[in-house]
């Protein structure tokens, strides 16, 4: 548990795929990461948004320094995040995350399976 939002398996699932998906670098430091050791998802608008908790715009992926630094200086990371993304993108996650939506696991453990399937396929 992190917080009080409670870590489903989906979002283990999640982080292991997208840490795998980003080739096991910090987005913001560029450093490398062997199997995703020292990286963590990071979630721009809180994981309590069912709607942008699985939306990949709104992961990064960064090292165990710089997700604390970012979570202490918002204003740094929605300007890292506004360059990264531009500003219609930001604005369209941003509408998405006000949005609500149930909570259902389903779709995305379906989802997650084939993609890692799929990462596990290509390295073969």
């Amino acid at each position: 548990m992190w917080g009080r939002i409670k870590i489903r398996r989906a979002d283990t699932l999640y982080s292991q795929y997208l840490r795998k998906e980003r080739n096991y670098r910090c987005e913001h430091c560029g450093g490398f990461f062997p199997e995703g050791r020292g990286l963590t998802v990071s979630h721009y608008w809180s994981r309590g948004k069912e709607s942008v908790r699985f939306d990949e715009e709104n992961s990064d992926i960064l090292c165990i320094k710089d997700h604390p630094y970012f979570e202490e200086h918002k204003t740094e990371y929605r300007e890292w995040k506004l360059k990264r993304m531009g500003e219609k993108a930001f604005n369209l996650l941003m509408l998405r995350a006000h949005t609500y939506q149930k909570k259902d696991d389903t779709p995305i453990l379906m989802w997650l399976k084939q993609e890692m399937k799929k990462q596990n396929s290509e390295m073969l």
